[in-house]
C-alpha cells in the first residue's frame, strides 16, 4: 500500500543501492589491481628465473597467498560494510544538514508507532516530511571521487591488459599455462618445430606422445627441426638424464654432414647405447622442448622349436633340432618325405604376432586364446609337410610393444640322401656239375631297411642260346627295418637244366625298403660260373693246389731272400 512517505522510501532505497554497488565496485576494482599487480611480479619473476616446476608451485602458493592477503586488505572492509534505510536517512540528515525529522517520519509511519506516544505529532511530523520530500534531493552531498579514482585506476590497469595481451599472447598465455602449472614455454627467436626419435616423432608444434619405446643397448637417434632465427652456425644440445636425475649427460646436435638425405634446418644427434629408461630436453638457439620419455624395453627373446618326423620307414627318428646347439639347431638336414613341426615360445614377454617365412611364402603362426607365449605352425598343406626339396626360411616376431627381433631368425632344410643299399657277393669255386647247390657268400647293408634280396642268372649255353632268370634270396616284412643280413645262400641250379658247358653268370640284387616310394636297388659284382663234369671239377682242384703251391714257394724265397740272386 502507498504510504504517504513512499516516494521518499523510493529515493532512500535507490541511494542504498547505490551505495552498495559503490562499495562493491570499489572493492572490485582495488582487489582487481592488487591481482594483476601480483601476476606482473609473478611473470617478471618468472622471465628472469625461467622457473622449475617445483619453483611454479611455490610461485602459484605465494600469488594465491597475495591475492588472499589483498582481498582481506582491500576488498573484505568495503564488502562487510551493508546500512539499513535509517543509517541511509541518517546520512541524508547529515549530509543535508536537516533536523532529525526525517528518520522520526520513517519510524512514526511504521505500524507499531501506533503504540509510542502522542498520534497528533506523530501525524505532524509525517506531514511536516511529507510536504518537503519531493524537493529533497538524497543524493545531494554524497561524494563520488573516490570510487570515480578506483574505477579509472582499474580501466587503465584492465585496458593495460587488454593491450599487452593483444601484443604479446604468447607471453600471457605462456605465463597462464605456466602458473597453472603446465608445460608451456615462453615464445623464442628460434623455434623447436619437430623432435624426431629413432624415427618416431614425439614432438610436432605439441606433444605427440609422452613416450618412446627404445630396445636396450640399441643406439637412439633424434632429429630435431628447427625455425625463426636460424643461421649456418645454429646448433643444439640434448640434455639426457636418468629417471631419477641421478645421471646426466649432454649429447650435440648438429648440423648433417654435406651430401647427408636431411632438411636445411635439421639438426642430428645419437646416443650410441641405450642402457636404461632416461628423459631428455632439446635445446636450440634460445628455445627448448618439454622433457621426454625414452623406455629402455628388451626386445623380444624366442625360442624356436623343430621336430622332425621321418618317413614312416625310417627306423631311427631325426634328432631334433632343439637339441642342437646356438644357431645349429635352425639348420636341418633330413630325408625327403619328412615332416617338421615348428614352434615359437616367447621367453621374456609375450608376443603380438609371429610370422614363417618358407622362400617366398609368408605364414601366420597361431596360439592359443589366453596364451601369447606359445605360437605354432600348422604344417599341412604347406613346404614342410613332407619335405621334397632343400628350403630356406625365417621367422619374425611382434611383441605387444611393437617391437621386433633384431633380425630375423634364418634356418636351412637339407635333404640327406638316403642310399641305395650296399651289397657284395663271393665264392670260392667257380666250376659246378648241373646239380649243384654252390654256397654264395653275401653281405648287405642299407641305412633304414631292406626289402628283399634276390639273385639274378643269367644262362649262356653251349649251342648259342641265352636265358635269364630270378631266384629269391630273402625277403623282410614291410616295416621291420632290417637293415644288415650277412650269410651264405647255396644257389640252387638244378631247375636251370645245366649241360656241360654251359656257363653261368649270378648277380646278387638288394632292394631297400622307403614305404609308399619305390624302392632303390643295388647289384653285386657278378659271380661266373662253368658247368662241368666229375673230372672237371678234380682238374680244377688239382689247378688250384698247383697255383697255391707256387704261391707258397715265392712267399718263401721272398721271406728267406734267396729270390732273384745270380
Amino acid at each position: 500500500m502507498q504510504t504517504r512517505l513512499g516516494k521518499l522510501r523510493d529515493d532512500l532505497t535507490r541511494l542504498q543501492n547505490t551505495r552498495k554497488l559503490i562499495r562493491w565496485a570499489n572493492a572490485s576494482s582495488l582487489l582487481f589491481v592488487a591481482i594483476i599487480a601480483v601476476l606482473s611480479v609473478a611473470l617478471a619473476c618468472d622471465l628472469m628465473l625461467d622457473m622449475s616446476w617445483a619453483q611454479r608451485v611455490i610461485s602459484l602458493a605465494l600469488v594465491i597467498g597475495a591475492i588472499a592477503w589483498s582481498y582481506r586488505r582491500f576488498a573484505k572492509p568495503w564488502l562487510d560494510q551493508s546500512e539499513e534505510l535509517i543509517e541511509v536517512a541518517l546520512l541524508v540528515e547529515r549530509h543535508q544538514q536537516i533536523d532529525s525529522d526525517l528518520v522520526a517520519a520513517l519510524q512514526f509511519e511504521q505500524p507499531e508507532a501506533a503504540a509510542w506516544g502522542s498520534p497528533q505529532l506523530e501525524t505532524a511530523v509525517i506531514t511536516r516530511v511529507a510536504e518537503i520530500s519531493p524537493k529533497l534531493d538524497v543524493f545531494q552531498g554524497i561524494s563520488l571521487a573516490d570510487f570515480k579514482q578506483r574505477v579509472a585506476l582499474a580501466a587503465c590497469v584492465f585496458a593495460f591488459v587488454v593491450i599487452g595481451w593483444a601484443a604479446y599472447p604468447g607471453y600471457v598465455n605462456a605465463f597462464l599455462n605456466r602458473l597453472l602449472l603446465g608445460s608451456a614455454f615462453y615464445p623464442t627467436n628460434t623455434q623447436i618445430t619437430k623432435v624426431v626419435v629413432n624415427q618416431t616423432t614425439v614432438f610436432d608444434g605439441k606433444a605427440v606422445t609422452d613416450k618412446v619405446l627404445v630396445p636396450i643397448g640399441q643406439p637412439v637417434k633424434f632429429e630435431v627441426a628447427i625455425a625463426g632465427s636460424v643461421s649456418e652456425s645454429t646448433t643444439g644440445r640434448l640434455r639426457i638424464q636418468s629417471r631419477d636425475g641421478s645421471v646426466a649427460t649432454e649429447v650435440d646436435l648438429a648440423r648433417p654432414a654435406e651430401g647427408a638425405k636431411s632438411s636445411a634446418d635439421t639438426l642430428r644427434g645419437e646416443l650410441p647405447r641405450l642402457m636404461d629408461s632416461v628423459t631428455f630436453e632439446a635445446f636450440a638457439g634460445d628455445a627448448r622442448t618439454l622433457p621426454f620419455l625414452i623406455e629402455a624395453v628388451p626386445l623380444p627373446v624366442v625360442d624356436v622349436k623343430l621336430e622332425v618326423t621321418p618317413p614312416s620307414y625310417a627306423r631311427v627318428p631325426e634328432r631334433p633340432a632343439s637339441d642342437s646347439k646356438g644357431n645349429a639347431k635352425w639348420h636341418l638336414s633330413v630325408i625327403e618325405g619328412s615332416k617338421i613341426e615348428l614352434a615359437v615360445e616367447a621367453l621374456n614377454k609375450k608376443l603380438e604376432s609371429a610370422h614363417l617365412w618358407i622362400g617366398e611364402s609368408e605364414f601366420r603362426l597361431t596360439a592359443p586364446e589366453g596364451n601369447s607365449k606359445q605360437w605354432t605352425f600348422k604344417t599341412a598343406g604347406t613346404p614342410f609337410d613332407g619335405i621334397k626339396q632343400p628350403l630356406e626360411y625365417r621367422i619374425q616376431v611382434t611383441d605387444q610393444q611393437g617391437l621386433q627381433l633384431e633380425s630375423p631368425i634364418r634356418g636351412t632344410v637339407r635333404l640327406k640322401v638316403d642310399q641305395p643299399p650296399r651289397i657284395a657277393a663271393s665264392s670260392r669255386t667257380t666250376k659246378i656239375v648241373p646239380s649243384a647247390k654252390p654256397p654264395i657268400i653275401f653281405s648287405v647293408q642299407d641305412d633304414y631297411g631292406l626289402s628283399k634280396v634276390v639273385a639274378q642268372v643269367q644262362v649262356s649255353r653251349s649251342n648259342g642260346d641265352n636265358t635269364d632268370s630270378e631266384l629269391e634270396v630273402a625277403k623282410y616284412a614291410p616295416g621291420k627295418n632290417e637293415t644288415v643280413l650277412k650269410g651264405t645262400h647255396r644257389l640252387d641250379v638244378s631247375s636251370l637244366k645245366l649241360l656241360k658247358g654251359d656257363e653261368l653268370k649270378v648277380t646278387f640284387v638288394a632292394y631297400d625298403y622307403r614305404g609308399d616310394r619305390e624302392p632303390k636297388k643295388s647289384f653285386s659284382e657278378p659271380l661266373l660260373f662253368q658247368v662241368t663234369d666229375q673230372a672237371g671239377i678234380l682238374s680244377g682242384l688239382l689247378e688250384t693246389d698247383q697255383e697255391s703251391a707256387k704261391q707258397l714257394d715265392a712267399i718263401i724265397r721272398r721271406e728267406l731272400g734267396i729270390g732273384g740272386q745270380k
